[in-house]
């Protein structure tokens, strides 16, 4: 099995079991728009995808992997063990802090490479709950997690991965236009960036009416027989979207948030099948 090689605010590797248990047998293509850190994509392993994301940095870690593992191992060996090797806390903040600032000017630069994709899964590992924040000026503002010690990779895992984004089409940009090719007999999972909770979390905010655009093309996809799969908060607002698709609550854990009594939520698994 492979492993995700990030964590992703929302991500679903509590809930595999019961989204595995709700997957339909499907012999089309597997569509993933909001990929983040991809637990059930990579818990299943589809023959074909098409994978996307509207993070530029994220989509350049996964081509990164796809194209170059080996280099990508080689950046991320030298970080882990720089890391590892420093004395203190006060050296090892220092240092992420360094990271951050060169990562910060790839955003500014608008630059993706295998240095870029290696300081992206450093900062996702050693900064402050897995969080990707920009400041209103599109850096890069997540604090240290002040982790003792860093285990960036498992070189087999990368390999594997690597092999299977090779069968995937990877895309960049707007959900819609993501899946805009999806036909009957597909799978599309949505796991839609959640409404009023976790999408503050995230490099941008995804209103109201993205969540109503969404709902519409979960309709669209539905009525060409299209299967559909979507997560989001437990809210009347997102209930009141799905009319008319089976909808299932479930308990979740949230580590991201500070506040420890803020970290258990329900969520809803909604399905049109």
């Amino acid at each position: 099995m492979v492993i995700p090689i990030v964590k992703w605010a929302g991500g679903k590797r509590q809930l595999l079991p019961l989204l595995v248990q709700r997957m339909p047998k499907f012999t089309g293509t597997y569509y993933e728009p909001f990929f983040g850190g991809g637990a059930l994509f990579f818990h299943i392993a589809p023959q074909k995808a098409v994978i996307n994301d509207c993070n530029p940095q994220l989509i350049n870690v996964y081509q990164q992997i796809k194209l170059a593992p080996d280099e990508l191992i080689r950046y991320l060996s030298t970080l882990q063990n720089d890391y590892n090797a420093l004395p203190d806390d006060t050296a090892k903040t220092n240092f992420y802090f360094s990271q951050r600032t060169t990562f910060n000017t790839f955003i500014q630069n608008n630059t993706f490479n295998v240095y870029s994709a290696s300081l992206f899964i450093f900062l996702n590992k050693a900064g402050f709950n897995g969080l990707y924040r920009v400041s209103s000026k599109g850096c890069f503002n997540v604090p240290s997690g002040h982790k003792k010690t860093l285990n960036l990779f498992q070189p087999d895992n990368i390999f594997k991965m690597s092999e299977l984004l090779k069968r995937c089409v990877i895309t960049q940009g707007d959900f819609e236009i993501s899946c805009q090719n999806a036909n009957a007999g597909d799978f599309v999972f949505f796991d839609s960036p959640y409404y009023a909770t976790f999408d503050a979390y995230q490099s941008n905010r995804f209103p109201e009416a993205d969540q109503k655009r969404l709902a519409q093309l979960f309709r669209e996809l539905s009525n060409k027989g299209v299967y559909c799969m979507l997560t989001n908060s437990s809210t009347d607002f997102i209930k009141d979207l799905y009319k008319g698709f089976s909808i299932n609550e479930v308990p979740v854990k949230r580590m991201i948030n500070c506040d420890s009594s803020k970290r258990t939520s329900t969520e809803v698994i909604i399905t049109n099948f």
